[in-house]
């Protein structure tokens, strides 16, 4: 008499395990293709999704572009309040990326903001800023003091 238990045929389990081997693959491909970019390249990407996310306004998302050490000390709400409420980012822009050192890169921003508290500067400010990017468990966070 043949085994009718649910237990999957012989067939149907090669295909699976081909299947989740393939699947892990195209996911390791696509991730080795993303950090085989040059460091500078990597970090100029992610400094302008993440000031994309700051105009929008979406500091969630900002949120997550921090160190994990800076995430483990400073929940999302403490993060958000530490940009208060006089002024408003219109767009941020990165100029250079330098990476003096292996685990380390330099992005130099220039943002334009609009105080909200006063017209007395004009509709517009633009301000220089560089922000540090560090290498950590293969992936690039911005600094910020704690």
């Amino acid at each position: 008499m043949p085994n009718r238990t649910n237990t999957p045929s012989r067939p149907s389990v090669r295909r699976l395990s081909l299947g989740l081997a393939l699947g892990a693959f195209l996911t390791l491909a696509g991730c080795t293709s993303l950090s085989s970019a040059p460091p500078p390249e990597q970090v100029r990407q992610r400094a302008t999704e993440r000031w994309q996310a700051l105009i929008a306004g979406d500091f969630k998302k900002a949120y997550t572009y921090n160190t994990p050490g800076f995430r483990a000390a400073v929940t999302p709400d403490g993060f958000r309040g530490r940009f208060g409420n006089t002024g408003t980012w219109l767009a941020g822009d990165v100029l250079d990326v330098n990476c003096p050192e292996e685990a380390k890169c330099i992005a130099k921003l220039r943002i334009d903001f609009k105080y909200t508290l006063s017209n007395r500067y004009g509709d517009k400010l633009t301000s220089v800023v560089e922000e540090i990017w560090l290498l950590e468990a293969g992936q690039w966070w911005v600094f910020q003091a704690l």
